[in-house]
């Protein structure tokens, strides 16, 4: 696994968000997530993801 070298390190699998890098973490100034009542990861979103065109 590869070691992030951020002061902050969110690690992201989804390669078509326009903030997802080439090592596998998120590239945004700051994420949003959703779904405040959420019970589990799977409940989850991310706010912040934008499609790559």
């Amino acid at each position: 696994m590869s070691e992030c070298k951020t002061e902050s390190c969110i690690n992201c699998s989804v390669e078509n968000c326009v903030y997802h890098t080439m090592n596998n973490s998120c590239s945004a100034g700051k994420i949003q997530v959703g779904n405040c009542t959420a019970d589990c990861c799977s409940e989850t979103c991310c706010d912040t993801f934008k499609s790559r065109k």
